[in-house]
């Protein structure tokens, strides 16, 4: 060593001040030693942390994914909204045709035809004989199919003028003529009177034709 040691000399660790020894190659007076890790410097107005700078960059980072989700967001809703719309818009056009083709295909109202009866066949199979009593003709004949009464015509001679006697619902009929006569027979309903049967002539007893 090149000096004397200046043992009032002070050193500073930290904010402590203590004697700072003797050193090399100078003179007690020069001042204090500072010892520890070295202070930063004193900082301008346009100095800045590279720390806040790392934080302001990921705050930006966030707010942008914020605003993104949101927007994001906004898109898929109206899209929903507009897809609700078209689908809502395809029912309604479907319901449409739907009821424009039943309503085409309508059947129209089905009109009853009334068909008129006719009037019954032929009566067959007319016989006229005596009765059991004085003056009597029994007459008998064939029921027809569809008949609602008979008509009983009586003539004094054959082929002669026919003149209607009575009227029955029955197949049989007793007359009373008091001597021979010629008989024809009808069927009658609502279709109208039906051809009259062959003659036949009928005689009481003690009488003949």
């Amino acid at each position: 060593m090149t000096g004397p040691l200046d043992p009032d000399a002070t050193r500073s660790f930290g904010d402590a001040t203590m004697p700072a020894g003797p050193r090399l190659g100078g003179s007690a007076g020069a001042g204090p030693m500072v010892v520890g890790p070295p202070r930063d410097p004193p900082r301008g107005p346009g100095d800045d942390d590279g720390g806040d700078d790392e934080g302001r960059s990921w705050w930006w980072v966030a707010a942008a994914a914020l605003v993104f989700g949101v927007v994001v967001g906004v898109v898929i809703a109206l899209l929903a909204s507009g897809g609700d719309d078209a689908t809502d818009a395809t029912t309604t056009s479907s319901s449409t045709t739907i009821t424009v083709a039943t309503t085409a295909t309508t059947a129209p109202p089905t009109t009853t035809t009334t068909v008129a009866p006719t009037a019954p066949g032929q009566v067959l199979n007319l016989t006229a004989g005596a009765g059991g009593g004085s003056g009597e003709v029994s007459l008998q004949w064939d029921a027809v199919e569809g008949a609602a009464e008979y008509r009983v015509y009586r003539s004094a001679t054959m082929g002669g003028a026919r003149s209607l006697i009575t009227t029955t619902d029955q197949t049989s009929y007793v007359d009373t003529p008091g001597s021979h006569a010629y008989y024809e027979v009808s069927a009658v309903n609502a279709g109208g009177e039906g051809p009259r049967s062959v003659q036949a002539c009928g005689a009481p007893v003690g009488d003949s034709c």
